[in-house]
C-alpha cells in the first residue's frame, strides 16, 4: 500500500506537472499569437513594398510621358531650322505646355511625399472660409469666362471662422474648381459653389453639370494617379494627384472630402472643416484683420463673382 507521505508526494508532483502543462499551453498560445501578429506585420510590409513599387513605377511612367514629348519636339526644332514660323511656334507651345505639366507633376509628388511623411509645414491660423472661396474663384475667373461657364455662388453673409492653413485649403478649393470647369457640360456649363454651416463644421460643395462619374470610378477617384476621362477628349486629364493631396489636406484638419455623383447628372465634391473654437479679439485681429471673433465680415457682393 502507498503511504500517506508517498501519496502527498505524488499529488504534489502531479500538481507541478499540471501547472507546468498550463504554463506550456499559455506560452504556446502566446507564441501562436506572436506568430500570427508577425505574419500580419510581414504581410503589411510586403503590401507597403508592393505599393511603393507601384508608386515608383507610375511616377516613372508619368514623368516619362512629358519628357518624351519635350525631347521629340526639341529634336524636330533642332534638326529643322528652316521650319515655318507657325510650326515652330506650335512646337514651342507644346514644349512649354509639357514642361509646365512636368513641373506640376514633380511638385505634386514632392508635396504628397511631405504630407504622407509628416514633413509638411502647416501655417495654421483663423481663416475666413468665405473670403478664401471668393479669392479662389477670382483666381480662376478667366477660365469661367473662356469656357462660357455659368457660376452660381451661395455663401452666407456671416459664418464662423476655421483654424486651418489658408494656402493649403485654397489649394484644395482651386483643385475642385479647376476640375469642375474641366468636367462641365460643353455649351451650357454650370458650376455651383455652396458654403453651409452644419453643427460644428463648415461644408463646402463644388458641383458641375457634366457627365457625372461612374460608381466604379468614384471608388478609386481619390487614389494616387487615378484619372477619370472628361468625356470630351476621351482620355484622362491632369496628373491624378490633385484629389489625393486635397483629401489628405482636409483630413489633416479633421475634415472629410468626398464625391457624390450619378452618371449623366454631374458631380459634387464636398469637404468639411471644423469650426474654430472661440478666440480672443486680439487673436482675431492678428489672424483675420479687425472683424469680431468667430464671425466673418462682408467681403464683396457674391454677384460680382457669378458668371453667366
Amino acid at each position: 500500500p502507498v503511504s500517506l507521505d508517498e501519496m502527498m508526494y505524488m499529488l504534489d508532483e502531479t500538481s507541478k506537472v499540471i501547472a507546468y502543462s498550463r504554463q506550456l499551453e499559455e506560452k504556446s498560445r502566446e507564441l501562436e499569437l506572436a506568430t500570427s501578429e508577425l505574419r500580419a506585420a510581414n504581410e503589411q510590409l510586403k503590401q507597403v513594398d508592393r505599393l511603393k513599387d507601384d508608386f515608383i513605377s507610375t511616377v516613372t511612367h508619368e514623368l516619362r510621358t512629358p519628357l518624351t514629348s519635350i525631347r521629340a519636339f526639341t529634336e524636330i526644332l533642332y534638326d529643322n531650322p528652316e521650319l515655318p514660323e507657325a510650326r515652330r511656334t506650335e512646337f514651342l507651345e507644346i514644349i512649354l505646355r509639357e514642361s509646365e505639366r512636368l513641373t506640376r507633376l514633380i511638385n505634386q509628388v514632392l508635396d504628397l511625399a511631405k504630407i504622407e511623411s509628416g514633413a509638411a509645414e502647416w501655417n495654421v491660423a483663423s481663416v475666413s472660409l468665405r473670403e478664401l472661396i471668393l479669392d479662389a474663384i477670382a483666381s480662376v475667373s478667366q477660365l469661367f469666362d473662356d469656357n462660357a461657364i455659368r457660376l452660381d455662388v451661395n455663401l452666407p453673409e456671416r459664418v464662423p471662422l476655421v483654424l486651418v492653413d489658408r494656402d493649403r485649403i485654397q489649394q484644395v478649393m482651386l483643385n475642385l474648381l479647376s476640375n469642375a470647369i474641366k468636367f462641365c457640360r460643353t455649351g451650357d456649363g454650370q458650376v455651383t459653389v455652396n458654403l453651409v454651416v452644419h453643427k460644428d463644421m463648415l461644408r463646402v460643395d463644388v458641383a458641375d453639370n457634366g457627365q457625372g462619374i461612374e460608381p466604379a470610378a468614384q471608388a478609386v477617384i481619390f487614389d494616387k494617379f487615378r484619372q477619370v476621362s472628361d468625356g470630351k477628349v476621351g482620355r484622362p486629364q491632369g496628373t491624378g494627384l490633385g484629389l489625393p493631396i486635397s483629401r489628405q489636406i482636409i483630413a489633416h484638419f479633421g475634415g472629410e472630402l468626398w464625391v457624390t455623383s450619378h452618371p449623366g447628372d454631374g458631380a459634387t465634391f464636398s469637404f468639411t472643416v471644423p469650426i474654430a473654437p472661440n478666440i480672443s479679439p486680439a487673436q482675431a485681429a492678428l489672424t483675420t484683420g479687425t472683424r469680431p471673433p468667430n464671425t466673418e465680415s462682408d467681403v464683396a457682393p457674391d454677384s460680382a463673382h457669378q458668371r453667366t
